[in-house]
């Protein structure tokens, strides 16, 4: 598969989880607000294309972990970093974030998007370490059996 295949793929499954992110938030603050949640002057359409930007910018720079020349945490903070830093800027400019309500609930909303972002990461984690253990049980097994 091209690198660009590759990106284009990571990338639609990044807006798809972006997406149903994006839609779950908005029905549990429908909720909250008992059902007062209202979006004018394009907000809607502004925001669903910030989810679009938000899901490439967290699933398009995992190609960095198919390189075997950088160390691991370098590759986490290239990958994070792209990530948050367009989260934050798009999360400001679409009006996720708050800022009406002060610095202190603006910091609370970054840091709950960087926390959903690592916990995105560690379950995505966890699914290929347990592929990856899967794979060498049964690779260990055939070559017990073919002994």
């Amino acid at each position: 598969m091209t690198l660009f295949k590759r990106i284009l793929e990571n990338s639609v499954q990044g807006i798809g989880i972006a997406c149903f992110i994006y839609l779950l938030s908005g029905m549990i603050f429908d909720y909250v607000n008992h059902g007062t949640l209202l979006m004018e002057n394009w907000m809607f359409t502004r925001q669903v294309i910030g989810t679009f930007l938000v899901g490439i910018a967290f699933s398009a720079p995992t190609e960095i972990y198919r390189n075997d020349n950088l160390p691991f945490p370098l590759k986490f903070l290239f990958h994070m970093g792209i990530g948050c830093t367009v989260y934050t800027i798009v999360a400001f400019r679409v009006g996720w974030i708050p800022v009406q309500l002060g610095w202190w609930r603006c910091l609370l909303f970054v840091f709950s998007g960087f926390l959903a972002a690592l916990l995105i990461w560690l379950a995505y984690g966890y699914y290929y370490w347990k592929l990856a253990k899967s794979m060498n049980d049964k690779i260990q097994k055939e070559e017990h059996e073919n002994q």
